[in-house]
C-alpha cells in the first residue's frame, strides 16, 4: 500500500497557528504567496478550524470530482449568508430551496433570455459611454468605481426591472454603500477570533444596519411587483414570483425571494465590475493586445449601437476577458467538502468533511497546464477553446454549482468593453502599478484613468438591406401532406433546445410530416421504427438535463442492434466556455444510437453559445431537411404551391414620413455605388445607380429628389446629450407639427434620422429658448447676447454654422427638455441631384453623381459632413432610399431636333446632365437619327484625380457623339486652369454654334463657375460683333428667353 504523506504547512505561532502569515486586508494574496512557497497543496490552521488549500491542475481535477467532493460553505459565506440566506450561492447543495430555486431560474440564463436581456444592458452601457464622453480632458476616471455602477444598474434592470440610476448619483447608491461593508465585515469576521468579535459591538451594530437597509429596498422590489404585475416582463423577479418547480410543482416564498434577489445583485455585479476592470488594466498595460482589441471593436460595431449578433462577434475582446479572469479570476477561490474519506494525487489523506479550498489564480497560472508563458497576459490562447485545459480553468466555479449567470456576465463584459475601446482611447496618465483590493472578490485599487473621445462618425447606422427582410427562412418548397412522421425529441433545462424542437416540428409540419415533439425521458424505451426520430439536447456540466436523465440511463442497457429500424439525428446545444464538458450528452446519444443499430439520417449538428449558435443551427437545418427528403423519397411540389396564409408588405420608414408623403415619394433600390475619385485624390464622388419602381419615369435633365437620413454620430450626440433610450418608443402628442409622426410610437433614432434637419445653424428664436433653459446664469447671458447682438450672432452662430446641437453640447447647463429640442427643429429638406443618366440607355434605372461633402467644421469642432451626400455614400447594393424625380422649371432638357448644336459647361459634378445627353444622343445615333455637334466643356482639378466618366467620355469622343474640353485647375499649379479660360479659347467657334440656333447649357457652382462662364461668353460676342456690353446682355438673354440656354446651378458653399 502506498504510504500516505503529511500535507505541507507553514509555521504555526502558538495559538494563533498559521494567522500570522496572512496580511490584513490581503487574505487571498497572502495565501497565492504560501501557495508559491508550498506548492500545489497546503494545510493551514486557524485558531478555530484547519483548511487545505489547493492549486496544482492534478490535484484541483480531483477536488472537483463531485462524486468526491461538494460545494462547502466557508467561513466567509456563512457570514454572507446572514443577509444572502438559502440563496443560491450561500447554500448547501442538499438543501431544498437551492435546487427548486436553480431548477426555476436557470431559464432565465439560456441564449433566448440573452437576447431579451440585450438592449436593457445596451441601456446602461450607453450610459457609461455617454458620462465619459462628458468628462473634460484632464478628469480622471475611477475604473472600478464606474464599473460597478454599471454592473448594479444592469443586474437592476435586466433581472427586476429596477433603475439604481447610479450615473446620476454624485455619491453610491445606499443599497451599494450597505452591501460593499457588509461584504468587507463579512470577511473580516472570518478572520476574527469568535471573542474579539462579540466584543466589537458598534461593528456589529453596522453589520445588521446594512443588513436592514438592503433587505428593506429588495422587500420593497417585491411588494410593488406584486402590487403592479405586468404580464410583458419576463425577468428574473417574474420568474421567481410566477414560475413552479418542475419536479416539486412549488413556487419560492417571498423569503427565499429575498436572499435570491440579494444573491443576484452581489454576485451579479460584483464580479464583473472587477472584470472589466482588470480587463482595462491588462490591455493598457499590453498596447499590441489593445490594439488588436480596438480593431475589432471598430470594425465589428458599427452603426448608432450594437446588435446582439454583433456583440457575439467580438471574438478577440471575448478572448481577451477569458485570458483576464485566467490571470485576475475575480472570485479568487472556491471551497469544497470531501463527501467521505479519501486521498489525493495517491498520498495526501482528506477526512469527511475537510474542506479544500481550490485558489482559482494559482491554479491557472500552472506552467503544467498554461505553459512556460502562464503569467504573461496572452489572449490567444483562448483562440481554440478545445484547447483550453478545462481542469484548470475555473473562473466561475466547479460543475453544478458553477455561477449560474457565466453567460449573462461575458455577454455584458464583452457588449461594455467593445462599446468602450470602440468610443475612448485609454490613457494611463499615472502608468498604474496593480495594487488588489479584495473583499469577497478582488478588483484593482486605486485604478484611475483619462480619455479621449474617439471620432465614429464613418461608423454609420446598418441600412435597411433587402436581406434582411426575409431573415432565414427554409427555403425547400412546401410539400404536400405525406404524413410520415417525424419524432422530435429534446433534453432541455434552460428551453433553447425544446425551443429549437418546436420549430423543426413547425417546419415539419409545412413539409407535410405528422409532428410530434416531447422530452426524452417520455420516449426511454420507446423510440419508433415508422418515420424519423430528431433529437434536440443540451448537456448540463457534462449531465444530462432533468427530462432527459432517465433516457441516458435507459441507452445504458441497451443490446446490440436493438435500435435497428430507427432512423435518428441529433442536434447538440452547448458552449465552448465549458470545454470539458462541451457536447459531452448530444455526443454520447449520436454515438450510442448508431452503436445499438440506429441510422443515423444527417451528420451531427453542434450549436456554440459562444460563437454563432444560429448560424450552426441553421446550417444544419438545411442539411437535415435534404437529408430526411431524400432518405424518405418525398417529392417536393413546384414552386407556386408554397403558398402562405400571410402576406407581408414592406414599407420604408423613410417613405412613410410626412415629407415622403408630401412629395410622393417612392423607393429606389441602390444596384451600384462606386467611388469615381482615384485614390490618389482626398476627395470623394460616387456614382451610383439606383431602380425605380415601373410607374415611375424621367427624361434626361430632370432631378432626383432624396429624402436623406442624419448619420449615426449625429443621432448618438442627441441621444447622449439628452441621456435618452435609443429602444425607448415614445408618442409624440398636443401641438400638431406637420413634419412630425404625431400620436403614433416611435424611438428616438427613428425621428432623428428621417424627420428634423440637426445641422441647420441655430436661429435667433432657438437660441432665446436655450437662454430660457440655462440654469447657469454665466451661461444664460452668453446665449442671450449671441441673439440679442446682430455680429455676435452673425460671427459665432452663422460664420461658424453653430447648430442647436453643437450650443447645448457647449453650454451643459442648458436644460431644454428634448420634447421642445424636437418642436425647435426644422423639417428634413429633401436634396437634389441631376439625374445622370438617360432613359434611352437602360429604362427602369437612373443615376445620380454625388460629390460626397466632408470637411472640417467651421465651429471648429470636429469634422462637418454633409447629410445626404454621406447617406447616399453609405449605401450599398439593396438598400433602398426614398426618392422622387423632378423637371427643372428652366428648361433644362435636349431640344427635340437632334441636328440642334449642343454648348454643354459644367465643373466636376456638374458634369452629371451631360452624361444623360450623351447617353440619350448614343441612343438617337442607334435610331439612324443624325446629330448636330456637341462640344463638353469640363472642369477638374487632375487628369490623374477627377476626371469624372473620363473612359465613358472618351468612347463618346470616337463615336462622334461629341468633343470634350477639358480644364485642369491643378495640372500645374503655376498656371490654373479653368473651364472659363478653355472657353475663351473656343469663344468664336461657340459664338458661332450659337448663331446657328445651338443650345447653351450650364451646370455647376453658381456662385463663382457660373457667373464667371457667362462673362466668358459676353465678353466673346462683343469682340466677334464688335459691339458694346448692352447689346451683348441682351443676346444672352434672347437666348435665355427663346429656351436656348439654360442652367442648372448651385449656391457654392
Amino acid at each position: 500500500m502506498k504510504q500516505l504523506n503529511a500535507i505541507p504547512q507553514p509555521k504555526t505561532y502558538g495559538p494563533l497557528k498559521n494567522l500570522p502569515h496572512l496580511e490584513k486586508e490581503k487574505l487571498s494574496q497572502s495565501l497565492w504567496k504560501i501557495a508559491e512557497e508550498y506548492g500545489p497543496i497546503f494545510r493551514f490552521e486557524f485558531p478555530s478550524s484547519v483548511g487545505v488549500f489547493v492549486s496544482g491542475r492534478e490535484l484541483a481535477a480531483e477536488v472537483c470530482d463531485e462524486k468526491r467532493f461538494d460545494k462547502n460553505l466557508s467561513k466567509a459565506l456563512l457570514k454572507v449568508r446572514e443577509f444572502g440566506g438559502d440563496g443560491l450561492f450561500t447554500s448547501w447543495t442538499n438543501e431544498k430551496n437551492w435546487q427548486k430555486a436553480h431548477r426555476i431560474l436557470l431559464p432565465s440564463f439560456s441564449q433566448k433570455a440573452m437576447k431579451g436581456y440585450h438592449s436593457m444592458m445596451l441601456d446602461i452601457a450607453m450610459q457609461l459611454v455617454q458620462k465619459w464622453s462628458r468628462l473634460n480632458p484632464n478628469e480622471e476616471i475611477d475604473v472600478a468605481e464606474d464599473m460597478t455602477r454599471l454592473t448594479l444598474d444592469t443586474i437592476g434592470l435586466c433581472g427586476f426591472h429596477y433603475r439604481f440610476n447610479s450615473f446620476y448619483r454624485d455619491t453610491q447608491h445606499p443599497f451599494i454603500t450597505s452591501m460593499l461593508r457588509a461584504l468587507q465585515e463579512a470577511m473580516r469576521q472570518s478572520q476574527r477570533h469568535s471573542l474579539q468579535d462579540k466584543l466589537m459591538i458598534k461593528t456589529r451594530h453596522q453589520f445588521q444596519q446594512d443588513i436592514e437597509v438592503m433587505n428593506e429596498l429588495v422587500d420593497r422590489i417585491i411588494a410593488e411587483r406584486r402590487e403592479n404585475p405586468d404580464e410583458n416582463l419576463s425577468d428574473l423577479l417574474s420568474l421567481m414570483l410566477e414560475a413552479k418547480d418542475p419536479v416539486t410543482g412549488e413556487r419560492l416564498d417571498d423569503e427565499n425571494i429575498r436572499y435570491q434577489i440579494i444573491t443576484f445583485l452581489i454576485a451579479g455585479h460584483e464580479t464583473t465590475s472587477g472584470l472589466l476592470s482588470f480587463a482595462i488594466y491588462c490591455l493598457l498595460k499590453n498596447k499590441d493586445k489593445l490594439e488588436k482589441a480596438v480593431e475589432e471593436a471598430e470594425r465589428v460595431l458599427t452603426g448608432e449601437t450594437p446588435e446582439y449578433k454583433q456583440i457575439q462577434q467580438l471574438t478577440y475582446i471575448r478572448m481577451v476577458l477569458n485570458e483576464t479572469l485566467r490571470l485576475y479570476p475575480t472570485a479568487p477561490a472556491f471551497s469544497l467538502y470531501a463527501k467521505e474519506d479519501t486521498v489525493l494525487g495517491g498520498k495526501y489523506p482528506i477526512e469527511k468533511g475537510q474542506p479544500v479550498t481550490i485558489l482559482t489564480p494559482q491554479l491557472h497560472r500552472d506552467k503544467s497546464a498554461w505553459g512556460e508563458d502562464a503569467e504573461l497576459f496572452r489572449p490567444e490562447r483562448f483562440s481554440d477553446p478545445a484547447a483550453i485545459p478545462a481542469d484548470a480553468y475555473k473562473p466561475f466555479g466547479n460543475g453544478q454549482r458553477a455561477c449560474i449567470g457565466m453567460q449573462f456576465a461575458l455577454q455584458e463584459a464583452t457588449m461594455v468593453l467593445g462599446l468602450v475601446l470602440k468610443h475612448f482611447e485609454l490613457i494611463d496618465h499615472t502608468d498604474y502599478e496593480l495594487t488588489i483590493k479584495e473583499a469577497l472578490t478582488i478588483k484593482p485599487g486605486d485604478f484611475k484613468i483619462r480619455v479621449k473621445n474617439k471620432d465614429v462618425s464613418n461608423q454609420q447606422p446598418a441600412q435597411n438591406h433587402k436581406a434582411e427582410n426575409s431573415g432565414h427562412k427554409e427555403e425547400t418548397e412546401e410539400i404536400p401532406s405525406h404524413g410520415t412522421p417525424l419524432l422530435i425529441l429534446y433534453g432541455s433545462n434552460l428551453g433553447t433546445a425544446e425551443g429549437i424542437a418546436e420549430e423543426l416540428a413547425d417546419i415539419g409540419r409545412s413539409k407535410g410530416f405528422s409532428t410530434e415533439t416531447g422530452p426524452l425521458d417520455d420516449y426511454a424505451g420507446k423510440l419508433p421504427v415508422k418515420g424519423a426520430v430528431v433529437i434536440v439536447t443540451a448537456s448540463y456540466n457534462g449531465a444530462p438535463p432533468d427530462n432527459a436523465a432517465g433516457f441516458v440511463k435507459w441507452m445504458e442497457t441497451l443490446e446490440d442492434q436493438e435500435l435497428k429500424g430507427v432512423s435518428y439525428a441529433v442536434f447538440g446545444c452547448g458552449d465552448r466556455n465549458w470545454a470539458a464538458t462541451y457536447q459531452r450528452i448530444p455526443r454520447l446519444i449520436d454515438k450510442v444510437l448508431e452503436e445499438k443499430g440506429a441510422a443515423r439520417l444527417t451528420s451531427l449538428g453542434e450549436g456554440d453559445n459562444a460563437d454563432d449558435f444560429e448560424y450552426s443551427q441553421e446550417a444544419w437545418e438545411d442539411s437535415f431537411w435534404q437529408d430526411i427528403i431524400k432518405a424518405f423519397h418525398i417529392e417536393a411540389a413546384p414552386k407556386q404551391q408554397n403558398k402562405s396564409q400571410l402576406s407581408i408588405e414592406y414599407v420604408s420608414e423613410a417613405a412613410e414620413t410626412p415629407i415622403a408623403k408630401t412629395y410622393k415619394a417612392f423607393e429606389a433600390e441602390v444596384i451600384t455605388n462606386k467611388e469615381l475619385h482615384t485614390e490618389s485624390s482626398k476627395r470623394s464622388v460616387r456614382h451610383i445607380e439606383l431602380r425605380l419602381p415601373e410607374s415611375e419615369t424621367y427624361q434626361e435633365g430632370d432631378h432626383l429628389g432624396v429624402l436623406p437620413q442624419n448619420s449615426g454620430k449625429l443621432i448618438s450626440r442627441v441621444i447622449r446629450r439628452f441621456g435618452l433610450d435609443p429602444n425607448q418608443p415614445f408618442k409624440i402628442k398636443g401641438r400638431q407639427l406637420p413634419h412630425l409622426p404625431m400620436d403614433r410610437a416611435v424611438n428616438a433614432p427613428e425621428i432623428l434620422a428621417s424627420y428634423v434637419e440637426l445641422q441647420e445653424p441655430a436661429t435667433r428664436a432657438q437660441l432665446r429658448e436655450l437662454a430660457a433653459h440655462a440654469v447657469c446664469p454665466p451661461h444664460q447671458k452668453e446665449l442671450e447676447h449671441l441673439y440679442s447682438d446682430d455680429a455676435a450672432y452673425k460671427e459665432n452662430v452663422l460664420k461658424k454654422r453653430m447648430t442647436m446641437l453643437d450650443l447645448l453640447e457647449e453650454y451643459p447647463a442648458c436644460e431644454l427638455p428634448f420634447a421642445r429640442f424636437l418642436e425647435l427643429l426644422p423639417s428634413l429638406k429633401a436634396r437634389y441631384y441631376s439625374i445622370s443618366s438617360s432613359p434611352k440607355a437602360k429604362s427602369g434605372e437612373l443615376s445620380i453623381t454625388v460629390g460626397v461633402v466632408t470637411a472640417p467644421a467651421w465651429s471648429g469642432r470636429g469634422e462637418y459632413r454633409g447629410v445626404a451626400s454621406n447617406y447616399l455614400a453609405g449605401l450599398q447594393n439593396g438598400d433602398h432610399a426614398a426618392c422622387f424625380i423632378r423637371s427643372p422649371q428652366s428648361g433644362f432638357s435636349l431640344p427635340e431636333n437632334t441636328k440642334t448644336p449642343l454648348i454643354m459647361v459644367g465643373a466636376g459634378t456638374g458634369i452629371a446632365p451631360f452624361r444623360g445627353f450623351i447617353q440619350a444622343r448614343a441612343a438617337e445615333k442607334m435610331s439612324g437619327h443624325s446629330l448636330g455637334e456637341a462640344h463638353l466643356y469640363f472642369g477638374c482639378r487632375h487628369p490623374e484625380e477627377d476626371d469624372l466618366y473620363k473612359d465613358e467620355f472618351d468612347q463618346a469622343e470616337k463615336n462622334g457623339l461629341v468633343t470634350v474640353h477639358r480644364a485642369y485647375s491643378r495640372l500645374d499649379q503655376d498656371c490654373k486652369v479653368y473651364v472659363q479660360d478653355v472657353l475663351l479659347r473656343e469663344a468664336a467657334q461657340i459664338i458661332a454654334l450659337l448663331g446657328q440656333g445651338g443650345h447653351l447649357y450650364i451646370c455647376g457652382d453658381g456662385s463663382k463657375m457660373a457667373p464667371a462662364v457667362e462673362n466668358v461668353l459676353l465678353q466673346a460676342y462683343e469682340k466677334v460683333h464688335n459691339t458694346d456690353s448692352k447689346v451683348s446682355l441682351n443676346w444672352l438673354e434672347q437666348l435665355q428667353a427663346e429656351g436656348r440656354y439654360a442652367k442648372d446651378v448651385w449656391a457654392g458653399v
